[in-house]
Formats: C-alpha cells, sequence, structure tokens
C-alpha cells in the first residue's frame, strides 16, 4: 500500500483543521447563551442605577453579539488542537472547560465595573503585582446576582453543550466554518469595538452597552500596538498650544507668569510665613458634596466650612484616579505615559512647590493611613525632600487596620493632630491624605453610620433614589470621613500656629461607584480654601483645576511673603481664577487613569474621546457642533500629547541650577489661546423680581459673535437645594443680532410650591431638544 503524497497529508490536516473548526461553530450557541445570562444580570444592576434597559438592553446584546463576531476567528483557531481529539464527549470537555474559564473572566471584568465603576482596560498592565494584590484585596466585593449569573451562565454553557451531542442538532460544514472565519477576520480588522446609537447618552449607557472582555481585550491590544489613550500623532497639530516652550528637550518650559490672584483675599501677617495644610480627601466629588449637589449633599461639616471659605464650585481634578494626585496638586507636572510617579526613581528632574518650599526653611511632613509605596507616592515625597512621612507602619494600638487598605480617617486624623502637636517647627506644609471612601468602605462604627444615611435622606428630603438604596455604604463612608474632618478642625483649632495657617481641601477624583451624569462628572471636585487669615468667604464659579494650585500659592508667597521662585517653570497651570462669575481661562488635561487619556478642556470647550462638548457652570456639558473648534481643540490636544510623551522620556524638566527670583514681570491668568464653542449666546444678571401675584425672573443675554446667532429659547429651570429640578418654564424662540444684549423675562409657576430656599438656572436652549446651546447662568438662589 503506497503512502500517501505530501500534498494528501496536508489536505488531510486542513480537512482536520476545517472539521475541529465547525465543531466550534457548532457548539457557539452555548456560549452566546451563556453570555446572555451575565447580559440579564448585568442589566438588572444597571437599571437598579437608572441606566434605561427599554432602550439599550438590546444594544447590550447586539455588542455581545459583535465582539462575538470580532473574536470568532480566536475561537476557531484555538480549536485546532481538538482536530488530535477523536471522541465528540471528550472535545465537547475540552471546549466547556475552556469556555468556563471565560465565563468566570467575564464575570470578573463585570464586577470590576460595578466595583469601580469604569470597564477595565489596559491600565491593569500599568501596575505591578502588589499594587494589583492590594487592590483586589481592598476592593473585591463579589455581588450575589453576579454569582447567581455565574453559576447560571455555566449551567446553561454545559447544558446546551450536551444537547450538541443529539443527532438532531445542527451540523456545520467545513464550508460554513472557512466562510465564519473569513468574516471574523474582517469584521476584526474593519468593524468597531462596539456600536452607540442615539440612545446611548450617558457615559453610564455606554459603559453598559460595551462588552467588558471585548473592551479590555480591544484596550489591551490597542496599548500594544502603541495606540492608547495617551499616543499622539507624530504630524505637526495646526494651530496654537496651551504652553510656549521654546526648547524641545524641556517642551512645558516657560517663564513663570502666575498672577497673585490670592494676596487680596488675605490678611498679612509680620513674621514667620504662613503655614499651609493640604488634605486630600479619597474619591471626594462635587456630585455629592456642596451646594446644589446633583445628589444631595453628605458632607454637613465640609458645607459648613466652605461657608467660612473660598470655595469653588466649578473645579477639577487632573486625574480620574489617584496615581496623579500628589504630582498634580504639589508640581503642576505632565503626566508621563502612565503617571508621572510611575516612573519611580526615573520621574524627570523637576520643581514643585514642596521642593520650592523646602529650599526656603520650611518643614515637610505627610500623614497617610495607606503604603506608601502604592502609586509610588513614597518615592515622590522623598523626591521633594518631605522631613516626616507617616504611614501604615507607623500605628499601633489601639489603632485597628480598617480593610487592606489601611486605617481608618479618624485613626489617621487623631494621628496627624498628635503629630502636629509636638512638632514644633514653622513654617511647615503639612499633608494628609486619606482612605476611607475607598472600597470596599469599612471602617469603625459602620452599622451606626449606615442608619445615619437613611436619617439622612429622610433630613434632607432626598427621595427614595436607586442610588441611594445601592449606594447606602458608600455614603455612609462619606458621612463617616465629614465626622472625621470635623474632628481635625476643632481640634487643629488649639494647635500653635493655627491663627496662621491655610488649610487647602481637594478630592483626588470623584469616586466612580456612584453613577455618574457624565463623563466629566469623575473630575468634578470641591476645592475649599479656608483659613483665619482669609478676609472674607467667597464662592466661585470659575473653573480652576488642581494644576493651578501649586502656582498660585508660590505666587501669593512670592509677592506677599518673599519666597523667591523659579524664573522659568513647567507648570501645567496658570493660576487660581477668583472671579465669582463662570468662566474658564484654562487650557486642562485630563487622564482617567493610568493608560487612558482622552479628555482636554480648554475654554467652553470639552473634548472627549474625539468629540467636542460645550462645557457650562456646574460642568454642565452638551454636544457641540462647531468643527472649527473641534479641530482647534484636538489641534491643542495633540501638542500637549506630543509634549507629555517628550517630558516622561526626559531626564529633567528644567535645566539645573535655575535661579530663583522675587514676584516680578508681566503676570496674567489669560496667557494661553483657549476653543470656544458655541457660547457665543451667554447669559447673566439673572434676578427674581416679585409681581402682582407671580414671580418675573428677568435675565439678560448676549451674543458675544461676530454674526447672528442661532435660534434659542430661553429656559428657566428651578431645582431645591439639593439639585432636583422641580419645574422648568420655556420663552419664545428668538435670535440676536452680532453683540446685541436682550433682557428678557420669564413667569415660572410656583404655586405647588412651599415656602423655602430653591435656585434658579437660565440657559439659552436648543428649540427642539432642549439641550443649553451656549453659557448659561445656573444655582442663583431665591427664597419663597
Amino acid at each position: 500500500m503506497e503512502s500517501p503524497t505530501l500534498k494528501q497529508r496536508l489536505r488531510a490536516a486542513l480537512g482536520a483543521a476545517l472539521d475541529a473548526c465547525a465543531f466550534v461553530l457548532e457548539c457557539l450557541p452555548a456560549l452566546m447563551a451563556a453570555w446572555l445570562c451575565l447580559r440579564i444580570a448585568e442589566g438588572i444592576h444597571a437599571g437598579a442605577a437608572g441606566v434605561p434597559q427599554s432602550t439599550l438592553f438590546g444594544v447590550g446584546v447586539g455588542n455581545d453579539a459583535l465582539v462575538l463576531l470580532r473574536y470568532a476567528f480566536v475561537f476557531l483557531l484555538a480549536a485546532l488542537p481538538l482536530a488530535f481529539v477523536a471522541a465528540r464527549k471528550r472535545r465537547i470537555a475540552c471546549i466547556g472547560l475552556l469556555w468556563s474559564v471565560l465565563l468566570c473572566a467575564q464575570a470578573a471584568l463585570q464586577q470590576y465595573h460595578w466595583v469601580s465603576g469604569v470597564p477595565l482596560g489596559a491600565d491593569l498592565f500599568a501596575y505591578s503585582g502588589s499594587e494589583v494584590a492590594t487592590t483586589v484585596a481592598g476592593g473585591w466585593q463579589a455581588s450575589p446576582l453576579l454569582v447567581a449569573a455565574l453559576l447560571a451562565s455555566l449551567a446553561v454553557l454545559w447544558g446546551v453543550l450536551l444537547l450538541t451531542r443529539h443527532e438532531l442538532w445542527p451540523r456545520a460544514s467545513r464550508q460554513q466554518a472557512g466562510i465564519v472565519l473569513a468574516a471574523s477576520l474582517l469584521a476584526f480588522a474593519f468593524a468597531p469595538g462596539r456600536v452607540a446609537p442615539a440612545v446611548v447618552r450617558t457615559d453610564a449607557d455606554l459603559d453598559f452597552v460595551a462588552n467588558k472582555t471585548g473592551f479590555f481585550l480591544d484596550a489591551s491590544l490597542a496599548a500594544l500596538r502603541g495606540e492608547g489613550g495617551t499616543q499622539a500623532s507624530h504630524a505637526q497639530p495646526k494651530g496654537h498650544a496651551p504652553w510656549d516652550g521654546a526648547d524641545p528637550r524641556h517642551p512645558f518650559l516657560h517663564e513663570e507668569r502666575t498672577p497673585d490672584t490670592l494676596g487680596p483675599l488675605f490678611d498679612k501677617r509680620a513674621g514667620t510665613p504662613p503655614n499651609l495644610v493640604f488634605i486630600i480627601v479619597e474619591g471626594l466629588g462635587r456630585s455629592f458634596s456642596g451646594p446644589g449637589a446633583r445628589l444631595g449633599s453628605f458632607t454637613p461639616f465640609l458645607d459648613e466650612l466652605a461657608g467660612r471659605s473660598l470655595y469653588f464650585e466649578n473645579f477639577l481634578a487632573g486625574q480620574g484616579r489617584t496615581f496623579g494626585v500628589l504630582t498634580t496638586v504639589f508640581g503642576s507636572l505632565p503626566f508621563g505615559e502612565h503617571g508621572l510617579a510611575a516612573l519611580g526613581e526615573r520621574m524627570p528632574r523637576h520643581d514643585s512647590l514642596l521642593s520650592i518650599l523646602k529650599g526656603q526653611g520650611y518643614d515637610l511632613r505627610f500623614y497617610s493611613g495607606s503604603n506608601m509605596e502604592f502609586d509610588n507616592e513614597g518615592v515622590f515625597l522623598r523626591r521633594q525632600g518631605v522631613d516626616t512621612i507617616v504611614s501604615e507602619q507607623d500605628y499601633r494600638l489601639p489603632a485597628r487596620r480598617a480593610n487592606d487598605w489601611g486605617y481608618a480617617d479618624r485613626e489617621l486624623m487623631e494621628m496627624a493632630l498628635q503629630r502636629e502637636a509636638s512638632a514644633r517647627a514653622q513654617p511647615f506644609a503639612s499633608i494628609i491624605q486619606t482612605t476611607s471612601m475607598h472600597s470596599p468602605f469599612t471602617f469603625p462604627g459602620k452599622d451606626d453610620y449606615l442608619g445615619r444615611v437613611d436619617r439622612h435622606v429622610t433630613r434632607m428630603k432626598l427621595g427614595d433614589r436607586p442610588e441611594y438604596r445601592n449606594g447606602r455604604e458608600i455614603f455612609a463612608s462619606v458621612l463617616y470621613t465629614d465626622d472625621a474632618l470635623r474632628l481635625f478642625f476643632e481640634r487643629a483649632a488649639q494647635l500653635p500656629g493655627f491663627d496662621n495657617t491655610v488649610f487647602v481641601i481637594t478630592g483626588d477624583h470623584r469616586l466612580p461607584e456612584l453613577p455618574m451624569d457624565t463623563r466629566i462628572e469623575r473630575y468634578h471636585v470641591p476645592l475649599i480654601v479656608y483659613s483665619p487669615l482669609l478676609k472674607r468667604p467667597r464662592s466661585i464659579k470659575s473653573v480652576s483645576s488642581q494644576f493651578d494650585i501649586a502656582p498660585s500659592l508660590l505666587a501669593w508667597l512670592s509677592k506677599q511673603h518673599g519666597i523667591r521662585t523659579p524664573k522659568q517653570v513647567s507648570w501645567l497651570g496658570t493660576g487660581l481664577d477668583l472671579e465669582p462669575a463662570f468662566r474658564n481661562l484654562h487650557a486642562i488635561p485630563l487622564k482617567q487613569t493610568k493608560t487612558e487619556m482622552s479628555d482636554f478642556v480648554s475654554g467652553t470647550a470639552y473634548l472627549v474621546q474625539g468629540q467636542l462638548y460645550t462645557l457650562s457652570d456646574g460642568m454642565a456639558i452638551d454636544r457641540a457642533e462647531n468643527p472649527a473648534a473641534q479641530a482647534q481643540a484636538k489641534a491643542q490636544f495633540s501638542a500637549f500629547l506630543k509634549a507629555n510623551r517628550l517630558a516622561g522620556q526626559a531626564e529633567a524638566l528644567a535645566p539645573s541650577g535655575a535661579p530663583l527670583a522675587p514676584y516680578g514681570g508681566e503676570r496674567s491668568l489669560h496667557c494661553v489661546p483657549l476653543v470656544q464653542t458655541l457660547g457665543a449666546v451667554g447669559v447673566r444678571g439673572v434676578r427674581a423680581r416679585p409681581g402682582a401675584g407671580a414671580l418675573a425672573v428677568e435675565a439678560t443675554f448676549t451674543n458675544s459673535a461676530d454674526v447672528e446667532s442661532r435660534a434659542f429659547a430661553p429656559l428657566l429651570v428651578i431645582t431645591n437645594e439639593h439639585g432636583l429640578e422641580l419645574g422648568e418654564t420655556t420663552g419664545e424662540v428668538r435670535t440676536l443680532a452680532a453683540g446685541e444684549a436682550a433682557t428678557l423675562s420669564l413667569r415660572p409657576d410656583l404655586k405647588k410650591l412651599p415656602p423655602g430656599t430653591y435656585y434658579l438656572s437660565v440657559i439659552p436652549s436648543n428649540p427642539e431638544t432642549g439641550h443649553s446651546i451656549g453659557v448659561g447662568q445656573y444655582h442663583v438662589e431665591i427664597k419663597l
């Protein structure tokens, strides 16, 4: 008998491979049905958080099917070893085990999304093994709903796989397997990772409809190809960058030009320069803290303190996670690829608020209840010359760890107060970084605070909303941290030097576990500047960011107290804007995770993942159809990404040995070219005028463009003190000529409203959609 030829052997091998692929194709409905179980669980979870399932569930299922199509070639090619397994029963066992692992991975990715608020992408690979272990141990909470769904999906998977053994189950041919393989390769190359039709309106909607496994794979592959969110175009952008560094070795280097905006608001004491105390509050967001908070305020002490402080209502963190807060707040530094501190000892040499103060006699102290090596925070602080670093290893009984992240915020405050009471060196700059408002939200006395959440919701008349039912543990941690801050300030008032101290409180980012209306809400945090030196409190609606803190404090200390600062700096910020009315004079890059950066604010333009939005008071956003502004914003952002990449690879952000100089020279907040979107129609001068039996609200609408405005409808929205909308009134549609201003009157129906405090917002709205098409005036208080 003749042995088969090479051609025959190859043909037989190809046939066996196609048979194996055809077998996988026959079994694929089992995986689809199992995946549907997990999608149903995701729909239940998202529906409880307010994501509309009637319109979005089908989109989510469609994206699941799209991921299966795009990655079907992986399933088919991974089945090639089955060509060597003859028995169908053993083939089913092999593929069942493999797909069971895949379902567990999908469930884990869903759990991560439920806990963190964002799908997991390539940022997993930007953390060390120990950091991943700490994150998982500190935040992992298996959802009973997801566990039940996973068990159901595994049962469905194995049940359908067993059904495929029946002779009536449809069989796939080699030709069909080849067609599906070719279609999958084409879809992988050309089809989008997910579809997002018009019914997908918010970031929560977009995250829900995405298949979490597909998102993780696409993001990871993009990072491997060098196409992550921080990759800049190599082409020279057309337009101006919001910085003017001319030295390619130091792309952010420029003359120091930050004005002293703080000086006029503070008394000046003779002798020692003022002390500084910074409190970085984990997860503190504006949506649940401060006046007009969307979810109602759960920080009664901070609210009271804000009434005695400079309170920045429209303030932005530079990062969506903790990794960048120290470099942003104290250095106004670029991010590099994964956050500047991630470079460790390879971090570019740089100046910061801390290092400059250290060189001029300040004692530097840092207090935390956590591991200082997470996110390389300890490395960064030591590089700045911090004298005292207190971390989890410094606590002793009776203090006890609250969770894997470390010690709870009350223990932290007591530790800081104890150390500060014994520290005599002045002037000083102290930093306190909290952790209790981080998953798993465990802390002493938690049961009592859970009850306080219910009483707080009832007392504040916030209503029965799913956010409060599903987020009781989160809101309990907010109330707990607020109480810890109350304790700190009550006792700090008795410490030496209190009367000559400025306190700066902000959040590192908005915690992601509570549902967000918009993507920018992740960065929207309060800034409170409190001091016995403050002449009078002020509420500030103009936009600033954490990049502006260090430049502003140094400008104030330089002009008012003789602190010398570098003549050339690499700040990203241009200084805190203290204008009470809404405006934005800054260009602000925002990095959501260590590997994803696609948010950029410039003037009233907010560029996110290539889409342009108009930014207005309250960090409200609306889609902007302005190709010229979109192109300008993309050019600015591309220029930043290029400079940011170079800075992360540099040895230093500024030449060594740069001289220090006193305050002087031309200085201005408005020193970068900004992008304006629509914004031509603005609102100012909102005021309530009592009338005969009714209330008239007057507002002045102004067209700042040199052409006639778009048609708009004046829209008046009434909310209570917790941000809940109670009604709205729309005026007649009109336009404004170039440069025209018109005072219009709106008469809301207030008959059903009881006496109390309410807030008015007036915006120029799209007559068809009701969305803002300009810059409104928000949260104007009235009393009925």
